[in-house]
């Protein structure tokens, strides 16, 4: 069996390797070498006028060249021999903007958005800049950005929000720690940075499992890892995170005061796994600067 796989291995090694060799365009394309690879590729059409290989990478380099007129023209030949892919019709679709040619633009773009592709970003380019105004290209980016960050737009993600900014927190009046939580990754987690008055700080990750549909939060401090999860069905607080270690389990509940704009944040222990509670913190969390919004 071992030999079997090493000799697959060692074919898709030789097959990629063979590929490598035998493209002509690559090195100088990866060392900008354009006009090198617009020199190459005209000999392989003289043997071949619809190499697609050789059609792709001319118009890539015309297009890098700013020559948009030649590149749309090497794109549409390289499209019609099956190079249909969403780069293609990205940078098909940038030549065709910086040509002030704005409807065959917004087609390739369109063409783009469906094949459900995430390129909101690579919109931002100046070359669309004659397309910011237009209804059509402003729902083709936001139905891009909405893919390329999905968390931002699922409620389930959203859910502890109202923890997020940087925060005082106080104990029976008394400030006891700075706290700063922040979203990441896409606002798909948070993290939190929590520096006490007069101890060392912890940090916690916390972040919606879409395969368990429940937020969970891993808590960093004192050399230790604990694993918080929401439970299934609870009634008190707007979150609630519990640990269950050996022996001993840790309830956070996290209420949030829209009128004050603060989070009280308790946290519970139990001994009988849940059948009763006692109170080890109650704290409260002050915005430091204005509401959330």
């Amino acid at each position: 069996m071992k030999k079997k796989i090493t000799c697959l291995l060692l074919g898709v090694f030789y097959q990629f390797n063979f590929a490598q060799n035998n493209n002509p365009y690559q090195l100088d394309f990866r060392n900008k070498d354009f006009e090198k690879v617009i020199e190459t590729a005209k000999k392989q059409l003289k043997l071949n006028s619809k190499d697609s290989m050789a059609n792709y990478y001319m118009a890539f380099s015309y297009a890098y060249l700013s020559k948009h007129n030649k590149a749309i023209k090497n794109f549409e030949i390289a499209k019609k021999s099956g190079l249909k892919g969403p780069y293609v019709r990205l940078w098909l679709a940038k030549s065709y903007s910086a040509d002030n040619q704005t409807d065959k633009a917004i087609h390739e773009l369109e063409a783009l958005d469906s094949l459900q592709v995430g390129f909101s970003k690579q919109l931002e380019d100046k070359a669309f800049d004659v397309l910011k105004e237009d209804s059509r290209f402003k729902k083709i980016k936001n139905n891009m950005y909405k893919l390329a960050n999905p968390c931002k737009f699922d409620e389930n993600y959203r859910k502890f929000d109202f923890w997020v900014g940087e925060w005082d927190v106080y104990v029976n009046g008394q400030k006891v720690a700075e706290s700063s939580i922040t979203n990441s990754n896409g606002d798909c987690g948070i993290l939190e940075n929590w520096r006490p008055t007069n101890s060392n700080g912890g940090s916690s990750i916390s972040y919606y499992d879409s395969t368990y549909k429940k937020w969970k939060q891993n808590w960093v401090a004192n050399g230790s890892v604990s694993h918080f999860e929401e439970p299934d069905d609870y009634s008190e607080g707007d979150m609630q995170l519990i640990a269950k270690a050996d022996g001993v389990w840790y309830k956070m509940v996290y209420t949030y005061d829209k009128t004050e704009d603060t989070v009280r944040q308790t946290m519970e222990s139990s001994s009988d796994e849940g059948k009763t509670w006692a109170l080890s913190f109650d704290g409260l969390y002050k915005r430091k600067t204005g509401k959330l919004n």
